[in-house]
């Protein structure tokens, strides 16, 4: 008996129904992509900075794709099969997309084998850069220790940097032990070097 008196066999009906929308809905997800999630897909390969015009060129990349090609096909196959039939290097071909001198998705595509050994060492590289910074993080909690007990989270969300930089001094100043700014749905930690202020 629940402490509520419900209907155990109704609870259990309810549960069924729950995981088989959320089972149709994962399997949705799974054969598709977003337009940001593509571009964290871009910072994990290390493609950043900015054109003449400050534009993020995973940005320009991924609206070359969708204005070209079929971003549901995935990013890193274009890139990857682009590099090999044309022998130029990730940052080459970037540029290359960025002066609207290349269109990577006339590129016959690769198997997702021959697309991962071409995009490896790319990886690798950000993976690395992404351990550095978890070490140094871990050193400064070695050398200056860490909080016991819960920490006091604040998230900062107006939509505007300017914004969210004033609330977190204030919340850090009230206290806070963490300030986190969100950001678009599914937008990876890798993009830790904006460019430009988000309005």
């Amino acid at each position: 008996m629940s402490k509520l008196n419900l209907d155990k066999n109704k609870i259990n009906e309810a549960r069924e129904y729950a995981f088989k929308i959320a089972k149709d809905t994962q399997t949705f997800i799974d054969k598709h992509t977003t337009v940001t999630v593509e571009r964290t897909v871009c910072r994990l390969l290390g493609i950043d900075g900015v054109d003449e015009l400050d534009v993020p060129f995973p940005n320009i990349v991924v609206d070359h794709i969708q204005k070209n090609g079929d971003l549901g096909l995935c990013l890193a196959n274009y890139l990857a099969s682009a590099i090999e039939f044309t022998g130029l290097s990730l940052n080459e071909l970037v540029n290359k997309i960025g002066d609207n001198s290349i269109d990577i998705t006339s590129f016959p595509l690769l198997s997702k084998k021959k697309v991962k050994s071409i995009l490896q060492k790319y990886i690798d590289e950000s993976l690395y850069l992404i351990n550095e910074n978890k070490s140094k993080r871990d050193s400064y909690f070695d050398k200056y220790g860490d909080k016991k007990g819960p920490l006091l989270y604040v998230i900062v969300a107006t939509g505007n940097i300017y914004e969210d930089v004033t609330q977190a001094r204030a919340a850090a100043k009230a206290g806070a032990d963490v300030v986190a700014v969100i950001r678009t749905t599914g937008q990876s930690l890798l993009d830790f070097v904006p460019y430009g202020p988000t309005t």
